[in-house]
């Protein structure tokens, strides 16, 4: 593994991204094309199972999504593409991967315009969710022409029944003079849907335009004022920004609004049954706590009188911030008295953060924490006790952005073959080998295959893997090489026969 800091422009899914930064180091491999940032990291405790998940965005050297170890090894690396919201979740009882792959709009819009792409433990792509036929229209600056689903980056969230709620922008016209702004105003309109990820049907579907008698745009001026916005198709008012979608087990809905700063739950007829706002509280009493621009709003130990609520609270934005560090938030909701408390706040008073965008906030078993941090390319990991016991960071804050950020555990079985450079080292009558499998996690050891004509390969040596490209020192000089990747209970990955390189 070799780290390297030089200038790259690469092309993604519909656009291509010219990258600025050089100064946040990167792996290259012997075996393989994969670039994975380096993760620092630093603990000071123990962690949870798992790899962990993210996407990089704004001026990373490869816009992908990586699945990666706590001790800067990587697991798996996409194609590159405008991928975001990368995790681990669950079809049938069976882990999948899922994200976004489509094309987003930077800031101060926010949002984009593409599929759901769910992956199996091999990495084939076994559904395509996505929005097709809705009347939608793209930003005025937009060519659309292309889109294949108008499916937006901030949700992908799969629900037990098979379904997954996922958010979409609308741009539509609007009047705006009630809030100062032109009657035949433009709005950004967001909306969210329940979409069987097998067939598409689309089984429900909300939009904020059709409720402003519940969610009037006067609400919105103290946090996102319309100035200049809404006079066109170009800069329409993103008023709402809907950033994450949750379902009740009542089948209602909670939805996240960054601009509103609440937090909404939506009722199975579409009519707003309370909002949860973080400033006055809303339809609550706040009781000792406030937050601003949220994300990720997130519904855990649903009881009939209330819930425990987590949030990502990075209280700054394009309107206002470098005021109020990053925090997460778990809140309880009561129901009964209309109250929302704090159970805990999740921040690292060593490393303060002012996110300005994008995060989350996942809760793992055993009460342990992970934060991504959005604008700030760092995932933190909180104890049951919110002790900040790990950090990584994978670019410069404010240079590199991730969507969002996971740890989850995953069984990666990878249908591609293995990837293999052999060269030799003649000065010491010895042939260089460089093994890695990208997205394999359960092989132990690697079996090496040589000899001097293609098809007469003969057993050589045997290593144990050491990461996600292992190096072995084969005595004598071989001309053909091939390896399998072996561990128990897996069918063996066999490389290719390649030919050895006459230098290393």
């Amino acid at each position: 593994m070799r780290i390297h800091s030089s200038f790259v422009a690469l092309c993604s899914f519909q656009a291509t991204f010219a990258v600025a930064s050089t100064a946040w180091p990167w792996q290259t491999f012997k075996s393989s094309p994969h670039e994975p940032p380096s993760l620092k990291v630093s603990k000071s405790g123990p962690v949870s199972p798992g790899y962990l998940f993210f996407d990089q965005s704004w001026d990373a050297h490869q816009y992908s999504v990586f699945i990666m170890s706590d001790n800067n090894e990587l697991v798996w690396q996409s194609p590159p593409g405008d991928l975001k919201g990368f995790r681990v979740q669950q079809l049938d009882g069976n882990p999948v991967l899922t994200y976004f792959n489509g094309l987003g709009v930077p800031e101060p819009f926010g949002w984009g315009y593409g599929i759901i792409q769910v992956l199996d433990q091999s990495y084939s792509s076994i559904h395509n969710v996505s929005v097709i036929n809705d009347n939608y229209t793209a930003l005025g600056s937009i060519n659309s022409s292309s889109f294949v689903s108008w499916i937006d980056m901030h949700e992908n969230t799969m629900t037990s029944e098979g379904t997954m709620l996922v958010t979409g922008y609308n741009v539509t016209q609007c009047d705006l003079s009630s809030v100062g702004g032109p009657k035949d105003g433009w709005i950004a309109d967001s909306l969210f849907y329940e979409i069987d990820v097998k067939t598409n049907d689309i089984l429900y579907r909300w939009s904020a335009k059709d409720h402003l008698d519940q969610i009037p745009l006067e609400d919105v001026q103290p946090f996102y004022p319309v100035d200049d916005w809404g006079h066109n198709s170009s800069a329409p008012y993103g008023y709402f920004h809907i950033n994450s979608v949750e379902k009740f087990q009542d089948g209602s809905y909670l939805i996240s609004s960054r601009y509103y700063c609440s937090l909404f739950k939506i009722a199975k007829n579409g009519s707003v049954d309370w909002t949860l706002q973080g400033q006055t509280g809303g339809d609550f009493e706040l009781k000792g706590i406030q937050w601003a621009y949220q994300h990720d709003g997130r519904i855990h130990h649903e009881q009939e009188d209330g819930f425990v609520l987590s949030i990502f609270d990075n209280a700054n934005s394009d309107v206002s911030n470098g005021t109020h560090h990053t925090e997460g938030m778990l809140i309880h909701v009561n129901l009964a008295t209309r109250e929302a408390s704090s159970l805990q706040t999740l921040h690292d008073p060593k490393d303060e953060i002012y996110a300005v965008s994008q995060g989350n906030t996942q809760l793992l078993p055993g009460g342990h924490a992970v934060m991504g941090y959005g604008s700030n390319p760092k995932i933190k990991e909180y104890s049951s006790n919110g002790t900040c016991v790990m950090t990584a960071q994978f670019g410069e804050d404010g240079v590199v952005a991730s969507y969002r950020a996971y740890r989850s555990p995953w069984v990666g079985i990878p249908t591609t073959s293995p990837d293999l450079f052999a060269c030799s080292d003649e000065s010491n009558n010895k042939t260089q080998v460089f093994m890695s499998w990208n997205g394999a996690t359960e092989h132990k050891k690697w079996k090496i295959f040589g000899g001097n004509t293609r098809g007469n390969l003969h057993p050589v040596s045997i290593v144990r893997k050491t990461g996600f490209e292992t190096t072995a020192s084969v005595v004598g000089g071989l001309k053909y090489v091939r390896v399998e990747a072996d561990g128990f209970g897996i069918e063996k990955g066999v490389s290719k026969v390649v030919s050895v390189k006459e230098m290393c």
